[in-house]
Parts: structure tokens; C-alpha cells; sequence
């Protein structure tokens, strides 16, 4: 089921669409084209740096499963992760969902989302982005520097890197539409995305079938399917979502949606929800 061409089209084509907006910018010489190439460089970084990571954290990017050792300079380490720290933290979140194992769990306390009854999602899914909270996070918790191996993986990947761009003059390029993305629009991707996923759902992932969120982020909307069956590559995730998925699963069709469903307290439906019984995503017998 897996295919190495459908997993290297699908990282190769989110490269050219970020190389293409630095040289339409570049190009341009506009501060507003600047800032949208910004913008846009970041939610790409998203769409490379979180959602392809995270089906190679699966296996399910490539058919062979040294490749996505081997090819992790083109979705891993220009985010300074690397695929095995990725793995680590990531495979707590699915064996002991919404449980104290789980780091979204530890996320969504900073964000403030067990602060009170009622938090303030207007102010946690609208204002607090843009305050410098994510990016803090990103920097203090991101980049993986848990171990040794891990840095000097990182290290023979980034040095020779900066050096190469520093000699050719590239290194202003490098901060602007690399570095400035990866710190400023990329973290706040993350936190909106990490948010949506899990907080006050009522069968413990929230599926958002947005067309367009979809198509760019390589079916990572389809959520609640993935915990279910977590095997199944992105490009099967729709087809997977309408033939398995049963009626009653949290669904939204966009950000807002997800926003308003979050702002209003949801009571889970089944014994199996992560909030009454953190694990594995299980399949929901029966709704109220």
C-alpha cells in the first residue's frame, strides 16, 4: 500500500513550492511580497516539517523503511529534528492518548486549556498565537537536542550548511525565508494544528475535512481515522475516513468550525474517550 513515489512527489513538491515563493519575492523586492513569501514558507514548513515527519514516523512515507532514515535531510533535519526523536515522543501520544505520557497533554496545559472550566478560546485560538507563545515553545521544546546522536546528526547536516552559505553570500536568504518561517509562522501552524486535533472533542479526535487544508497538508486532517489505523498512508486517509469512519466522529469543515466547536464544552459519548480512559484511540460501540 505504501509507495516511495507517491511519498518523494509529495516531499519534492512542497520544495519547489517553497523555493518558488523565495523566488517570486527575490524577485518582486517588495516588503509585502517578503512577508507573504514568510507566510507562505512557514505553512509549507507545516506541511513538510510536521505532517510528512510525522507519516515518516510511521513508515508510511516511503516502501522501505531504511529510506526514511536515509532521506532525512529532506523533511527532518532543515526542522532539527530527526525521525527517531520524532518517533519517541510521537508514539507516546497514540499508546497513552490524552494520558500524562501524552506531551499534547503537557502542551495544552501551557496553552491554558485546563486552566478553567471555560477557557478563553477566543483569546488561546486568535490573540495568544500572535503574542510570541508558540514561537517561545518551539524554541524552548522543538528542536531535538535530546541526545547526542541526534546532535551530531543535526550538526553534520547544519554546519557545513551555514558555512556553504556564509562563503557564497546565500546566508541572508537563509534567515529571511528559512529561519524567519521556521520561528515565527511554522510554530503558530503547529499549535493551531496540535489544538484542533485533540481539545474538547467528543469521541477524542477532531477530523477537519477542509478541501484545501487537506490538499496542501497531505490529508493530516483526517485525524480521527489515523489514531483508528494509524498504518494507512496519507494519500488513503479520505478514502479510509468515508468507508471506515463511523457516524458521530467530531467533524469540521475549516478553522472556524473548529473554533466554534471548541469554545462550547462537549461531554465525550463513548466509555473509550481518551478523557475518561487515556490510550489508544479505540473504536466508539455506541453514541448518545
Amino acid at each position: 500500500m505504501r509507495s516511495t513515489c507517491r511519498g518523494l512527489s509529495a516531499v519534492l513538491r512542497d520544495w519547489l513550492m517553497m523555493f518558488c515563493a523565495m523566488a517570486l519575492a527575490i524577485w518582486l523586492d517588495r516588503w509585502w511580497c517578503n512577508l507573504m513569501a514568510v507566510w507562505f514558507i512557514g505553512y509549507i514548513q507545516f506541511c513538510l516539517g510536521e505532517a510528512l515527519l510525522h507519516e515518516a514516523s510511521h513508515y508510511n512515507l516511503f516502501k522501505s523503511r531504511r529510506l526514511h532514515a536515509w532521506l532525512q535531510c529532506l523533511y527532518a533535519y532543515p526542522f532539527f529534528q530527526t525521525l527517531h526523536g520524532f518517533q519517541k515522543e510521537h508514539h507516546l501520544h497514540h499508546v497513552d492518548l490524552m494520558g500524562g505520557g501524552d506531551q499534547t497533554m503537557k502542551d495544552y496545559r501551557r496553552y491554558g486549556l485546563d486552566a478553567a472550566r471555560h477557557p478563553d478560546m477566543f483569546f488561546i485560538w486568535f490573540i495568544k498565537p500572535f503574542l510570541g507563545g508558540p514561537t517561545w515553545y518551539y524554541l524552548r521544546s522543538g528542536p531535538d537536542l535530546d541526545t547526542r546522536s541526534s546532535c551530531l546528526q543535526l550538526g553534520l547536516f547544519w554546519l557545513p550548511l551555514l558555512v556553504f552559505c556564509t562563503w557564497a553570500g546565500f546566508l541572508d536568504i537563509l534567515i529571511l525565508y528559512w529561519f524567519l518561517p521556521l520561528v515565527w509562522p511554522f510554530p503558530i501552524f503547529q499549535y493551531w494544528s496540535e489544538i484542533e486535533e485533540h481539545f474538547n472533542t467528543r469521541t477524542g479526535a477532531r477530523s477537519n475535512l477542509s478541501r484545501w487544508g487537506n490538499f496542501f497538508k497531505h490529508n493530516e486532517g483526517y485525524h480521527w481515522i489515523h489514531h483508528r489505523y494509524p498504518s494507512i498512508p496519507f494519500y488513503k486517509l479520505k478514502e479510509a475516513h468515508e468507508a471506515l469512519a463511523p457516524q458521530g466522529t467530531d467533524i469540521s469543515r475549516g478553522f472556524i468550525q473548529s473554533f466554534q466547536q471548541m469554545r462550547i464544552r462537549q461531554k465525550p459519548v463513548w466509555q473509550g474517550h481518551p478523557a475518561l480512559q487515556p490510550g489508544p484511540l479505540k473504536e466508539p460501540l455506541r453514541f448518545e
